[in-house]
């Protein structure tokens, strides 16, 4: 009996080295709008829970031009406390009219910048966007899958959730269901000094 468990345990073991998790291949959103998308704000009206932003409520971002790149400040409280990160956005290289973007954010190690690639998998091009970042770890084997949805206005127009809704149950690769949705409210965005 226990070799049967032995051996099984063993078979468990080496079946984990085959899981196949590494990230999608995706295809942003085609005819991007990239000087509408890059200024202005955009709320974050639903994300996939996520580490970093773990008990997060009220985050938008501020995106203003610079020449060929954009500048980023994501704005978002934690126990009514204001927290800022700063970056850049800009257009990937192999980009051509989709909207496919590189960030640069300090998640590195010690807060170092660190290149990603997000990318717009749906938008009208001026009221609201469905974003993903994929990261695969070569060390564990694993990926971190991040989405959000972003909007101009801090809750979505219902014929544009009704859009989005759609989009996310027949995506092949975000899921509607693991989405939160940030709470807006005035009580839950006030600012303690």
């Amino acid at each position: 009996m226990f070799a049967l468990v032995l051996l099984a345990l063993v078979a468990q073991a080496f079946a984990g080295e085959y899981i196949d998790a590494r990230c999608p291949v995706v295809r942003p959103v085609d005819n991007f709008d990239y000087a509408s998308f890059s200024r202005g704000v955009w709320y974050e009206v639903g994300r996939y829970d996520n580490r970093k932003e773990k008990g997060t409520e009220c985050s938008y971002s501020v995106y203003t031009p610079m020449g060929d790149r954009f500048k980023i400040e994501n704005i978002g409280l934690r126990h009514n406390k204001k927290y800022e990160v700063e970056g850049y956005g800009r257009m990937a290289p192999d980009a051509g009219n989709t909207g496919k973007l590189i960030f640069t954010l300090p998640y590195g190690k010690n807060g170092q910048n660190n290149d990603n690639i997000l990318n717009v998998m749906s938008t009208d091009n001026a009221n609201y966007a469905v974003l993903y970042h994929c990261n695969y770890n070569e060390e564990t084997k694993t990926k971190q899958e991040l989405s959000w949805i972003v909007s101009r206005t801090k809750t979505l127009r219902s014929d544009f959730k009704a859009l989005i809704d759609r989009y996310l149950l027949e995506s092949k690769v975000l899921d509607l269901s693991k989405y939160i949705f940030p709470n807006f409210s005035d009580d839950v965005c006030r600012i303690d000094f």
